[in-house]
């Protein structure tokens, strides 16, 4: 179980590290998370990703290996958690010798690939620094937090530790950049809105006021939005969803029903596909005044919710008997609506005023960069 949950770690790493795109086409289907590889080398999620096949290829090795796989089963029978802690990368030491050749030769291939990415970098952006284009110290650095460079030729404990600690440190810090850039995108739509106020003459601007007010009133007028978690959601999607009796909701069978891959524990996609209701009652991708972006942004915030309230160790899964024990409280016995993004403050008038301000500025040098090199100086 515990290699299973080893697999889950790098797949859920490469979906939230790789998934968040304010630009990304609007999935079709909802409960299936949305990854789109980014191409462009300039951009700092395609090179905050670059590393996945290394790890993938990595973790894959080790799940092949006999003595490791071993150590694995020892931690799992013993109920430690070495995953988490990253003590996990001391198992190295068991594994044979074959798995350990394969795994110098694929640190050599990491280590060639970042210094080959370094100079396609630089070569790409000469041509922009050289025309005032680009101002070199703007450059993003290639991410090479996951290894040991001290030892560019075989892989050691330290690197299967820098390794598992990148890829926890991308997990923890995916939800605040999310959020950041979720902010961002709100207060470009609500600056957007207001440069066609501005540009537009009083006839047109009366027009665009009503048609916004009457958007967001539509969008409020929705059912009630289940607590994530709570008994009542959950019986609504027993009842809905799985098509069984609303006086049978029984939370162990329920747990049993939603552990699609069968491993005893509920990870992210399991746990966001039991929202995708309470999503659907606010959000329709046919409806103008309903922004998909945002029913993204409300899903991860259901998640972190659920997460907080009933994942006590933190592991990013939710166990049987974590879920248990999460039906045994009062909280979950209440009756609450949830409160949805249309009731929280996602930015201030302040932080409003500094990002219109920082979009003038950056237009303004733009402007200046774009004069010098129409009109070189003679």
């Amino acid at each position: 179980m515990q290699r299973d949950r080893l697999l889950w770690y790098v797949g859920t790493v490469v979906v939230l590290v790789c998934g968040f795109t304010h630009s990304a086409p609007v999935n079709p289907n909802p409960n299936i998370p949305d990854v789109k590889e980014n191409t462009d080398p300039m951009d700092d999620n395609f090179l905050s990703l670059e590393y996945k096949k290394y790890l993938e290829e990595v973790v894959q090795l080790l799940e092949s290996d006999e003595g490791f796989k071993a150590e694995l089963d020892k931690m799992n029978a013993e109920g430690k958690d070495d995953l988490a802690s990253g003590q996990i990368a001391h198992y190295l030491q068991f594994a044979n010798k074959q798995t350990r050749t394969k795994l110098d030769e694929l640190k050599r291939l990491e280590v060639r690939r970042l210094r080959d990415l370094h100079k396609k970098l630089m070569r790409e952006t000469a041509d922009e620094i050289r025309a005032g284009k680009r101002d070199p110290k703007d450059l993003p650095s290639v991410d090479s937090e996951h290894m040991d460079h001290s030892n560019p030729h075989t892989f050691e404990i330290e690197d299967l530790r820098k390794l598992i600690k990148k890829t926890t440190d991308d997990l923890t810090n995916v939800d605040k950049k999310r959020k950041e850039e979720f902010k961002h995108y709100e207060m470009n739509k609500e600056h957007e809105y207001r440069e066609k106020l501005k540009h537009a003459n009083a006839e047109e601007a009366e027009r665009l006021k009503k048609e916004h007010e009457e958007n967001l009133k539509k969008h409020k007028e929705h059912p009630k939005v289940n607590h994530p978690g709570n008994k009542e959601q959950l019986e609504e999607v027993w009842q809905e969803e799985d098509k069984m009796n609303a006086d049978s909701f029984d939370p162990k069978a329920f747990f049993m029903l939603h552990d699609i891959d069968g491993d005893g524990y509920l990870n992210t996609p399991e746990i966001e596909a039991l929202f995708q209701n309470e999503l659907d009652k606010v959000y329709n991708s046919s409806n103008p005044e309903d922004d998909m972006v945002e029913r993204d942004e409300e899903m991860n915030r259901m998640r972190e919710h659920v997460f907080t309230e009933i994942d006590k160790d933190q592991d990013g899964f939710v166990s049987l008997e974590e879920f248990m024990k999460s039906t045994q409280t009062e909280d979950f016995e209440k009756d609450e609506s949830w409160d949805t993004l249309d009731d929280e403050e996602v930015f201030t008038d302040q932080e409003l005023e500094e990002y219109e301000k920082t979009l003038a500025e950056q237009e303004a040098k733009l402007q200046e960069r774009h004069n010098a090199t129409s009109h070189p100086a003679q």
